[in-house]
């Protein structure tokens, strides 16, 4: 082993009480004054001097019946000491403060339009009702939130989950009805309920983050003998914000959840029920099994449930 590896490895030999003993001590310029600060006897603090010396092998104060003062070694210590304890308490807060920080921040997975129109009134009501709580939400595809709450990443998801997950579980917030979406002046607003036959000879605009409904709507349309004709231009698309865009250009028409339909696309956008059936998206939190939630987190989480008036309005309840 090489002279330099061994003084790495070598022990930090002395007590941290100690040396502030020391520089209360020369602070205070006697062993009495230092005592009661300390809250300690008169002959603790002595010890206490003593001991650092002896580690250290050098005096440290001059001591006579009414003070002390420093040596030069003394002095020394006593500058680089005073130094490294101020940076070091100013390292501990710093510590301490992120941590706190941690402990009130809620970390919330959920897929675009939830993070988009149905969470930030709700984040907003939770944390002007507790100002030391933050919420941040990761906008993220179905899978990207799973995977999110699998890794610890995140608290919870707030989405819809298609199927039981091994290692996850699924509480109900509430369920949104689907409706058709169409351009304005589009043929299907003349019917006041369109079949599911009538929607279908048009092209159907299906983002790739709504694999699940797509494969409802596609296994109702095959018990019915009905083709689904994507439209071509959408491949790919996974922003539901574009598909709404599409849309209203006329490109196509899609069938949405009717409460995350963003207010600022009604002008250019018609909005029809189903008939002939129904596709209802449920939405709810996603959490580890194996993972306890926060103080912080909890309280979220039970905000978020009261915060659904009723369960099968959809997210326009929230908050209502």
């Amino acid at each position: 082993m090489t002279s330099s590896s061994a003084s790495v490895k070598q022990r930090f030999d002395i007590s941290l009480e100690d040396l502030e003993t020391f520089l209360v001590v020369a602070d205070l310029g006697g062993f009495s004054h230092a005592a009661k600060q300390l809250n300690l006897s008169q002959p603790s603090v002595s010890n206490r001097v003593r001991r650092l010396e002896e580690k250290l092998g050098v005096r440290l104060l001059l001591r006579n019946t009414r003070s002390v003062a420093l040596t030069a070694d003394g002095n020394r210590l006593y500058k680089q000491a005073s130094a490294t304890l101020h940076d070091l308490r100013l390292l501990c807060q710093d510590f301490n403060a992120t941590a706190e920080a941690r402990r009130n921040q809620v970390e919330v997975a959920a897929t675009m339009m939830v993070a988009t129109i149905a969470l930030p009134p709700i984040v907003k009501a939770f944390t002007d009702r507790d100002p030391q709580s933050t919420v941040r939400l990761l906008d993220s595809s179905p899978a990207g939130a799973i995977s999110a709450v699998r890794e610890g990443r995140c608290d919870m998801a707030v989405m819809v989950l298609a199927e039981p997950t091994s290692g996850l579980q699924f509480e109900t917030l509430t369920s949104d009805e689907c409706v058709v979406v169409t351009p304005r002046n589009h043929p299907l607003l003349a019917r006041s309920q369109p079949t599911l036959a009538e929607v279908l000879a048009y092209p159907l605009l299906s983002p790739d983050t709504h694999v699940a409904l797509r494969q409802f709507i596609v296994d109702e349309a095959t018990k019915r003998g009905l083709n689904v004709r994507l439209a071509p231009e959408a491949v790919g698309v996974s922003n539901v914000m574009t598909m709404l865009a599409m849309t209203a250009a006329g490109i196509g028409v899609c069938i949405h959840p009717r409460t995350l339909i963003p207010a600022d696309f009604l002008p250019a956008i018609g909005v029809v029920p189903l008939k002939d059936c129904q596709f209802v998206r449920t939405f709810g939190i996603v959490t580890a099994e194996n993972h306890e939630l926060s103080p912080a987190a909890r309280k979220f989480r039970d905000f978020l449930r009261s915060a659904i008036k009723r369960p099968d309005a959809g997210w326009q309840s929230a908050l209502a």
